[in-house]
């Protein structure tokens, strides 16, 4: 197949989208497929350029979207259409519902193309960042959110919980769920326990560690993370919390960890990529997060892979993600209390965490890239078959 896909956000972006964009097509294109990306650039200029074999990609010239530092978009002016006109896709998938987004839309009308759109997130739960938090504003932002995904002809969600959204909220194409997709050949469980000890010396743990990884940001409630590890250094002063990644909460949550009198307990990395990454994951014990706005997340996907157990709140994707009981706990949203109940009754039974880090290996199988891309392929292959 012939695939265009879409997004106003793409490496060497650091987010959830950028991501799953840069593996789907390097999935698709390793299955011999032929994939066009069409993405924003950083300053005001059109670049084309292979990033590898039967990948290409197109930079759109953008400007500072102002509403969100880091953030710029494009205007839908049909600048991709040229080049898409001479692709000829079999099909076109968007990854976004903005600039780049209404681009996709456009094309697909033209050239009379299935359009295949997956919609990543409870964007209502990041008006804060804007400044924009507010009752009329998240109805608005639904609204458009239905109204750009009924012009595909397919939908695509992560999650159930979001599928159920969208489709209370107004949409009325057909909608499936696919989860986004790890590499379980890298993300991996310490071999032996050996090698785990060593890991944790080179990070600095001296016993067990908790770990959380994804954006430092204030709708990931990392600062009742960090409340919950405070009580639990009351009965296990060992432990260590490793938070890993960045942020624009990252001075805050420090500035709470020394009000709060666990300073030189937690260590935050910064941006860890790579190995250097599943070497943080893979010296630490359980995954925690009290976050009540993801969907489908990479990182706690990662972190299942390499055999973490999680405590995590029972909020949208995570219930999805986490068996309560079997490779978690599932905890109360905003209690600090119970998150750390629960880790200590982890990291104080070395039977239980063992039992339940080998079920979130066995989890994290089902969204190996193999399974995730070939249940993608026949999305498209829908998608296509709906335009006949």
């Amino acid at each position: 197949m012939k695939i265009a896909i879409f997004s106003d956000t793409y490496l060497p972006q650091v987010n959830g989208v950028a991501n799953v964009v840069y593996q789907s097509a390097k999935n698709l294109a390793a299955l011999g497929h032929d994939v066009w990306i069409f993405t924003v650039c950083q300053k005001s200029q059109t670049k084309f350029f292979w990033t590898e074999e039967k990948i290409a990609v197109t930079i759109l010239p953008s400007i500072p979207a102002g509403v969100y530092r880091g953030e710029r978009f494009t205007l839908p002016v049909g600048i991709a259409f040229r080049r898409l006109k001479e692709f000829q896709p079999d099909v076109i998938h968007t990854h976004t519902p903005f600039s780049v987004g209404w681009e996709a839309v456009w094309a697909a009308k033209k050239l009379k193309k299935p359009l295949v759109g997956t919609h990543h997130t409870f964007y209502d739960h990041y008006l804060k960042h804007i400044k924009a938090d507010y009752k009329w504003v998240k109805k608005i932002s639904w609204k458009y959110t239905t109204l750009f995904y009924n012009f595909c002809d397919l939908v695509l969600s992560p999650s159930l919980s979001l599928a159920q959204a969208l489709t209370q909220k107004g949409l009325k194409k057909p909608i499936e769920v696919l989860q986004n997709s790890i590499e379980t050949e890298i993300f991996v469980p310490a071999p032996n326990g050996e090698t785990k000890d060593n890991l944790k010396k080179e990070f600095g743990i001296k016993n067990k560690s908790l770990v959380y990884m994804g954006r430092v940001s204030y709708e990931k409630s990392i600062d009742q993370v960090l409340k919950a590890f405070k009580l639990v250094v009351e009965k296990e002063p060992q432990t260590t919390l490793m938070i890993v990644g960045d942020g624009p909460e990252r001075k805050n949550l420090e500035e709470l960890a020394a009000k709060i009198g666990v300073k030189n307990k937690v260590i935050f990395t910064g941006l860890l990529r790579g190995e250097n990454l599943v070497r943080a994951l893979q010296a630490s014990d359980v995954f925690v997060t009290a976050s009540k706005s993801e969907n489908m997340p990479l990182s706690v996907l990662e972190a299942m892979s390499c055999g973490l157990p999680f405590v995590a709140a029972a909020e949208k994707g995570l219930v999805e993600l986490i068996k309560d009981g079997v490779n978690g706990f599932l905890v109360k949203a905003d209690n600090p209390t119970d998150i750390a109940e629960k880790v200590l009754r982890l990291i104080t039974n070395e039977s239980m965490l063992k039992k339940f880090s080998d079920a979130s290996r066995v989890q994290a199988m089902n969204y190996s890239k193999e399974t995730v891309t070939a249940l993608l392929e026949q999305n498209y292959k829908k998608a296509i078959q709906s335009k006949i």
